[in-house]
């Protein structure tokens, strides 16, 4: 015959569980499959971009890391709660050191995101004072976020995290709207480089829609987390906060990788951003000899096909 009391806390158990952290837990497992994109995504990076510079290289590994320490943390709560905790309800409503180190990675990842786009806006219109203002959301968001682990650590249960609202509103906001000014800009400034030629137009059109996609993405995230944050006591947020760091890594990854859009534009292009404004200026060159001296287009055309013949390589 079962113990009543012992039948009792099974069921008071299950509750907390069924209403605090069944959003948790599918929220690791979907941690975990983007997880695997993000292992794709490197690889992908390292076996088809040899030539980047070290520099470059570096920042993916360093993304990379970040979000394997997260996999790895995200894993071992996890583990604490369901596992080796598991008929202890006091685990439950307490605090951990492996769930206090989300706020740093997802603030190292977050920086790093923003300052990489800040470069990008820099080569695309050369304007200093926005890609700091970039630069700016970046290191408020990495301070906000040392903050909220180091208050994280100085609380006791869940419950406490209440009392954080500051450092909270502070990092997910400075987050939230680097993203949307990184996503505005970008956008903006691409629109302008439109020079009315189909080609380029849709190369700029394809790089337009990624960065919206990927901005909008990880902006609503964030905002999603500081409502649920702010709304209820709950830790509904800790689900949305175990899956940014998967979506900031996948966002820079996939700028990274993009590059293929259009591979005659960025062969040799590091940073992605200086290959479409060389090839805007490529294209309105090419049709200014189509139409002023189509004969001399013609000679270098048929000079080029005697080239490909003979299998030699020349620079354009």
């Amino acid at each position: 015959m079962a113990d009543p009391s012992a039948t009792a806390k099974i069921a008071a158990e299950a509750a907390v569980v069924q209403e605090q952290f069944s959003l948790i837990f599918v929220a690791s497992f979907i941690g975990q499959i983007l997880f695997g994109i993000v292992v794709a995504q490197v690889y992908i990076y390292y076996t088809r971009y040899r030539s980047d510079p070290g520099w470059m290289k570096l920042v993916v590994f360093f993304i990379f890391l970040c979000d394997v320490c997260s996999a790895i943390f995200t894993i071992a709560w996890m583990y604490f709660l369901f596992i080796s905790h598991w008929g202890d309800l006091v685990a439950f409503s307490q605090t951990t050191w492996m769930l206090s180190t989300d706020p740093l990675i997802l603030g190292l990842m977050t920086c790093a995101t923003h300052f990489f786009f800040a470069r990008r806006i820099y080569v695309i219109t050369g304007n200093i004072w926005l890609a700091g203002i970039i630069c700016i959301f970046g290191l408020g968001t990495l301070a906000g976020a040392l903050a909220a682990m180091i208050s994280f650590l100085q609380v006791s249960s869940l419950a406490d995290l209440t009392s954080l609202k500051p450092i909270a509103i502070v990092w997910l906001l400075f987050a939230a709207v680097g993203d949307v000014t990184i996503t505005l800009i970008m956008s903006w400034s691409l629109r302008k480089r439109k020079s009315g030629f189909q080609r380029t137009d849709q190369l700029v059109d394809r790089v337009i829609r990624v960065t919206v996609q990927n901005g909008l993405l990880t902006s609503l995230m964030a905002t999603a987390a500081l409502v649920l944050y702010l709304s209820t006591d709950i830790p509904y947020h800790l689900a949305l906060s175990l899956v940014l760091p998967r979506m900031y890594s996948n966002t820079m990854l996939s700028s990274f990788n993009y590059r293929d859009v259009s591979k005659t534009d960025a062969t040799n292009e590091y940073g992605g951003a200086s290959s479409l404004s060389n090839g805007l200026r490529r294209t309105q060159q090419t049709e200014v000899v189509v139409h002023v001296e189509a004969h001399e287009l013609a000679d270098a055309t048929k000079s080029e096909r005697d080239w490909e013949l003979s299998g030699k390589t020349h620079a354009v």
